[in-house]
């Protein structure tokens, strides 16, 4: 993440918003192994010997040890121009991105995936209260379920970010953040191993372009503070085991302020007085800083039973419209859709998410009938309906 602690902070995937800003996918593992190894060049030695002298000196690790695991690290090219910002006059496009994630093929993943492992499932979103079908969107969203877990070495990929990030505005403190998930993972392979080929192959492990890794796609700052052993095998392993994603990935959003049973959304009233004082309030910054009674007495929504000081803000999703214009759509987030955000700073990609869990819960695995039944409605297309209908009584 590079924590998803705060706004200065990349978030758990680290996938630096390029869905929102770009109408092609992230790469997966099969098209950017290769061209990463061909493409790769040297990195600056200065800079990456003291670096790895501070971490030796901090965290008394041998530097002869980590010298040894670093000597043949890369630059990778192609990592530079994935996270290079979108060119002027690119028009981002909600309906593409959400098309990318809820769809048959993912959805059909997403049942397979909550059916084997339901019973771990119920339990965890019992313990932590997270419902069960944003704990598995979000893996589906993520990795499609461990079929996309990225083929870039992570060692790598954070050591390009960190010491030879693109040029743009926010250089020093992108490389400063990539330096510091960095040293997250030297920390994460020492306590794994002590062994020369242990820790290598560990700092070498595949992720994601930003160094992201395993079915949650967790940086390494984040598998360091909110992975959980879900298995209790007495280790961590987001790659290999499901548990393990699974806890971690409720653990996360726990921490970072999930509300149990509060929806995640809101839909505005469809009327253009709504509209535009959507649009006035909308500033496209994932901060809570209005209040759902305001909203109510504005006209964006009729009524609520939530507490009127209930914290809330203006998401908006746009896309290309006609003639060249824009056409966007507004949603109220509230803080459950804040927790979405620290794992991925996107309005896109929170949105995403809780539609793709709300397409998972009709599909809900047969067992869980009697429970989808009885249970309270925890998504926003469930509270929406609900809000909906008692505002028109």
């Amino acid at each position: 993440m590079i924590s998803g602690i705060s706004a200065v902070f990349l978030s758990a995937c680290a996938n630096l918003n390029v869905g929102e800003t770009s109408q092609s996918p992230a790469p997966s593992q099969s098209d950017t192994l290769a061209e990463s190894m061909s493409q790769a060049e040297s990195i600056n030695a200065n800079s990456l010997q003291a670096f790895l002298e501070m971490v030796s000196k901090n965290h008394q690790i041998p530097l002869a040890d980590l010298k040894r695991a670093f000597e043949d690290t890369k630059v990778i090219p192609s990592i530079k121009k994935l996270v290079m910002p979108a060119p002027p006059g690119f028009q981002k496009n909600w309906k593409v991105y959400r098309s990318r994630f809820v769809e048959p093929r993912r959805l059909a993943a997403g049942q397979k995936f909550w059916a084997t492992h339901r019973s771990f499932i119920e339990k965890t979103e019992k313990e932590t209260g997270i419902p069960a079908e944003i704990i598995v969107s979000i893996i589906g969203v993520e990795t499609i379920y461990g079929r996309h877990m990225g083929g870039f070495s992570v060692r790598d990929s954070l050591s390009t970010l960190g010491f030879d990030y693109p040029n743009a505005p926010n250089k020093s403190a992108r490389e400063t953040l990539f330096k510091n998930q960095l040293e997250d993972l030297i920390l994460l392979c020492w306590a794994e191993s002590h062994q020369a080929k242990p820790f290598k192959t560990c700092l070498n492990q595949t992720g994601s372009y930003a160094g992201a890794i395993g079915l949650p796609q967790f940086m390494p700052g984040s598998i360091r503070r909110f992975a959980v052993d879900g298995d209790k095998d007495g280790k961590i392993d987001l790659r290999n085991s499901p548990e393990d994603a699974i806890a971690s990935v409720a653990n996360f959003l726990l921490v970072h302020g999930w509300v149990k049973d509060e929806p995640i959304y809101f839909e505005i009233e469809g009327n253009q007085s709504a509209q535009d004082t959507a649009a006035r309030l909308a500033d496209g910054e994932p901060k809570a800083k209005l209040q759902l009674g305001d909203l109510i007495n504005q006209g964006l929504l009729k009524q609520s039973s939530l507490p009127a000081s209930t914290p809330s803000l203006i998401v908006d999703l746009p896309s290309p419209g006609k003639n060249g214009g824009t056409e966007v759509r507004y949603v109220i987030g509230l803080r459950n859709f804040l927790a979405i955000c620290d794992y991925n700073r996107s309005f896109f990609y929170a949105q995403s998410v809780v539609e793709f869990a709300e397409a998972l819960d009709d599909v809900r695995p047969a067992g869980d009938v009697a429970k989808k039944a009885s249970k309270k409605p925890k998504n926003a297309k469930k509270t929406v309906k609900k809000s909906n209908k008692s505002a028109s009584q």
